[in-house]
């Protein structure tokens, strides 16, 4: 297993996951497949600047791509103490292994220790236990409860949010 920030050149295969993703579990991404779908590979290659506060982790295991999260700084001044995970996604198959937990830890320590954030975010679909489980043994904690977050396919989906402080590490 190797896990690394991805970079332009793994454009293609991030793009292949990150429809895979968005297809299989519409329930856990803002963006539905068809809006992510209508992107230009140009585009989703500007998920990968060189920029210590935005980037994208991605796990392998036998050269394959097959785990991803993103991470992002705020931008305005008064809030760049937070930024916020997105796009957490790891392919059934390799689930069970740890490779959540380690793609998760790797884009933590990646956040905290390269830039000024404080504080780290995330949502996840409120019924996704085992996600929710993931977040918390990291020691990420709920802070809000969001009826109707979402709507797919006419149905609201319910988000949870969670933050991380670096104190809590």
């Amino acid at each position: 297993m190797n896990i690394r920030l991805l970079a332009k050149e793994d454009a293609d295969v991030y793009f292949e996951l990150r429809l895979r993703a968005l297809k299989d579990h519409p329930e856990s991404f803002i963006l539905s497949y068809e809006e992510e779908y209508e992107k230009e590979i140009a585009d989703i290659r500007n998920y990968f600047p060189s920029s210590q506060s935005e980037f994208v982790v991605g796990a392998f295991m036998e050269k394959q791509l097959v785990g991803i999260v993103g991470f992002q700084q705020q931008k305005p001044l008064k809030v760049q103490h937070k930024g916020d995970i997105w796009g957490m996604y790891v392919a059934p198959e390799a689930r069970g292994k740890g490779l959540g937990k380690k793609l998760l830890k790797a884009a933590v320590e990646q956040a905290f220790s390269k830039t000024n954030v404080l504080q780290i975010y995330l949502a996840v679909a409120a019924e996704n236990e085992g996600a929710k489980a993931l977040y918390k043994s990291l020691g990420f904690t709920s802070y809000a409860y969001e009826k109707r977050a979402l709507q797919v396919d006419g149905e609201f989906i319910d988000e949870e949010h969670m933050v991380l402080s670096m104190k809590s590490l």
